[in-house]
């Protein structure tokens, strides 16, 4: 596993921060108070909650050398779930503990998938994307699920300290698995199955049951996302979540996480996503089209795996020159 740098302009965080920095000044000074005024803010962190929590799941599954191509219809399935449980008069907290666990549930069986049935990652996610999708428009038929309970909308519209909750939550959430994964073993090892499978398991680490927790974790963010996005709506919708997952995966590549397994960072996940937020915004500042999102994260999923392809082969001429 490699160690844990501090903050330095050297490293990606600080490369990410400084970025992000330049980026905001500049733009201040392009476009002045329609940049930095209070809705274009609120605009720019308006899905940071959703992205983050997929993100951080994601960084799990690609530190293990994997990925989950699922997280955007698991969100969608899962605030369908909730929905129509608060629909048909469940109570609050049976709703939104369901869907989370649901959310937990897809995710293991997609572990469960790659590290025993031998199923490669991009196939068992994609197809159990397809699953949760299809089963979507069959439990909707296409329409929106409203009618929603102000107890459960008040879960993703309400506010803690002047903060919404949904970017309240989230971060928490992030904070703590930042934490766990340096102090908490089970999530440590994920570090050493995803930098060397078999020395793991000749070091005693249980790698099948390492994978499922990962890919576990990252049903778990997509559900609580679920609750987050369709209680602070107010409706759940089948299409909810789409190309999701590419934004995800773009923010933990472009946070440090290596797609070949081994190594990750919250810290510069966290980046990553406020990074791509500001990025999308400033093309739209600029009178571009919003559809043109998820072609934007693609590039700059391309760009970041080309900077660690270039860096990686500096250092192999370093060792060997």
């Amino acid at each position: 596993m490699k160690k844990e740098r501090r903050l330095t302009i050297g490293n990606r965080e600080g490369t990410l921060l400084i970025t992000i920095l330049v980026i905001f000044v500049l733009m201040c000074l392009a476009k002045g108070s329609l940049f930095y005024a209070r809705s274009n803010i609120e605009a720019i962190f308006s899905n940071l909650a959703y992205d983050l929590l997929l993100a951080c799941g994601m960084t799990f599954v690609i530190i293990l050398g994997g990925v989950d191509l699922s997280v955007g219809a698991v969100l969608a399935l899962t605030g369908i779930i909730c929905t129509l449980m608060i629909q048909q008069g469940a109570g609050t907290a049976l709703a939104v503990l369901s869907g989370i666990l649901f959310g937990a549930a897809v995710g293991m069986l997609n572990g469960i998938l790659v590290a025993k049935a031998n199923v490669a990652p991009f196939v068992a996610t994609l197809g159990s994307q397809s699953i949760c999708r299809g089963v979507c428009y069959v439990l909707t038929s296409g329409y929106f699920v409203a009618g929603l309970s102000e107890e459960y909308t008040a879960i993703g519209r309400g506010t803690f300290l002047g903060i919404p909750n949904r970017i309240f939550i989230s971060i928490l959430i992030m904070m703590v698995l930042a934490l766990l994964s340096k102090s908490f073993r089970p999530l440590k090892n994920m570090f050493y199955v995803g930098g060397n499978t078999k020395a793991a398991f000749i070091s005693g680490i249980p790698s099948g049951m390492t994978t499922i927790l990962g890919y576990g974790i990252s049903g778990l963010m997509a559900g609580i996302a679920a609750v987050l996005m369709t209680s602070s709506l107010g409706m759940g919708h089948a299409g909810y979540g789409i190309s999701f997952e590419m934004k995800a995966i773009s923010a933990a590549v472009i946070g440090g996480a290596n797609m070949h397994g081994g190594s990750g960072s919250f810290l510069g996940t966290a980046l990553g996503v406020i990074l791509v937020a500001l990025v999308n915004n400033v093309f739209i500042m600029f009178n571009g089209s919003p559809n043109w999102s998820s072609a934007i994260s693609g590039v700059m999923l391309l760009l970041a795996v080309g900077f660690d392809v270039v860096r990686d082969r500096i250092r192999q001429k370093g060792r060997h020159g």
